[in-house]
């Protein structure tokens, strides 16, 4: 961090591409002092006196559903998640109603001064279960970005309520925007070839590519070669469009190399391609093939070079559309040794390929849990996490006995039954062992 006489500055240089990134911050970071009275900011990258993100408004609506007892007293925050990161935490505080979040009614937050996430993904919303009457029922929430003038919709019709649905206060909610995206039978894809620079690697001729994809395979595409337009020449990279059948993501491609006008070969030509790149255009998914390969010049189809995908770059519309519900079973097991049990309240975090769960509480009516070697099941919905990384286990210290031994977590996706296993092994007490009350577990190796 550079300080000025006027204002904090951060510089990051990235050691690879050596780009600078600036930010600076003209306010006060006070609870006391300044117009915001904030001890957190955010700040946009600057690079080459560019703004990388640019600054909004979020305006909120939230709609309590029109039933029995669907009005909450309780405090609620959300985070607002897309493109480019999230808002962190914004608590639902500040709006035209004193009483809000009753039932039938919409209520209005405004965020202004925030960085613009782009595209939005989702929405996680919680409240602290106090009040006399905390259970809430939401049928949707509404999020604007006053700077791209879009609104982002998030349906629930749920209860976020310990005495009702499954129990759960905290909702994860996918963008209903992302449903309207165009995915019929037919889809187009750019084809962007890379001709080696190396000596004789250009050809004069045509060549055809035929995509494989896990919904299938497609026709061959010519990528023809003209006089007027020269394709394929030494170290040129070439851009062609076709449109087919949707082929799900992108396996492999067959490469062919033929004569124009069908005439004969004389004796050996090659292209020597060094990449090919296969976007879908409707979703943004890139397929890259790292290829270094001769392709054979030849009058018969059945000649051809088949290269398999080198790396999948899925995009930030494929992302979102995968954010479906799942229902995730997770088992603690607790350590078998004396005073191994705890009496406090527990709370675990998943982290996977898709994001973070948030903190969820493990609780259950009539049961006690976390007993000495003991195995407690739970059952939490939460949107698709993807690939599991790690998880976060803590507790809250409070109670007769809170020190506990936690062996280890099994975390099982319902919708596909994959479990993964998460070792621990270790006290989470403040009076033993490194005196922690949480664990990051590891994941375990596969047998």
């Amino acid at each position: 961090m550079i300080i000025n006489d006027d204002f904090p500055q951060i510089i990051m240089r990235n050691l690879t591409t050596e780009e600078v990134s600036v930010f600076t911050y003209e306010e006060w970071l006070s609870k006391t002092k300044g117009p915001k009275r904030t001890m957190i900011c955010e700040m946009a990258a600057v690079v080459d006196e560019e703004e990388m993100v640019e600054i909004t408004t979020y305006i909120i609506q939230v709609k309590t559903s029109d039933i029995g007892g669907a009005g909450t007293d309780a405090n609620v925050w959300i985070i607002v998640f897309g493109e480019c990161g999230d808002t962190g935490t914004l608590a639902l505080k500040e709006c035209q109603k004193s009483n809000k979040f009753e039932r039938k009614q919409t209520d209005v937050f405004r965020f202004p001064d925030v960085l613009s996430l782009g595209e939005l993904s989702k929405v996680r919303v919680w409240h602290d279960n106090s009040g006399p009457a905390p259970g809430w029922h939401i049928e949707y929430i509404d999020v604007k970005d006053e700077a791209l003038d879009r609104t982002f919709r998030f349906p629930c019709d749920r209860w976020l309520a310990q005495n009702e649905d499954d129990g759960q206060i905290m909702r994860e909610l996918s963008c209903a925007n992302n449903d309207i995206l165009d995915l019929n039978e037919k889809t187009k894809y750019e084809i962007i070839t890379t001709t080696a620079d190396t000596d004789d690697a250009e050809t004069k001729e045509n060549v055809w590519i035929a995509l494989e994809g896990k919904k299938g395979r497609s026709k061959e595409f010519m990528m023809e070669n003209s006089s007027k337009k020269k394709r394929f020449l030494r170290g040129n990279k070439d851009k062609f469009e076709f449109s087919s059948k949707q082929l799900g993501d992108i396996a492999g491609i067959c490469l062919g190399h033929t004569p124009k006008d069908g005439k004969k070969v004389k004796g050996e030509a090659f292209w020597h391609v060094k990449e090919v790149v296969v976007i879908e255009k409707v979703l943004g998914n890139r397929f890259i093939f790292i290829c270094n390969a001769l392709i054979p010049l030849s009058p018969k189809r059945d000649e051809f070079v088949t290269i398999e995908c080198t790396k999948a770059i899925e995009s930030f519309a494929s992302k979102a559309r995968s954010l479906v519900p799942v229902k995730y079973e997770i088992i603690l097991i607790t350590g078998d040794e004396k005073g191994a049990g705890t009496d406090a309240n527990v709370f675990i975090t998943i982290y996977g390929s898709n994001g973070d769960s948030g903190r969820r509480s493990l609780r259950q009516k009539f049961r006690n849990l976390f007993e000495r070697g003991q195995t407690d099941r739970f059952l939490l919905e939460m949107l698709d996490m993807g690939e599991l990384l790690r998880v976060c286990v803590e507790h809250d210290n409070t109670r007769l006995s809170p020190g506990w031994l936690l062996d280890r977590v099994e975390v099982t996706n319902t919708a596909n039954g994959v479990t993964t296993i998460f070792l621990c092994g270790k006290w989470l007490n403040t009076k033993k062992a490194d005196g922690q009350i949480f664990r990051p577990d590891r994941q375990a190796p596969p047998l």
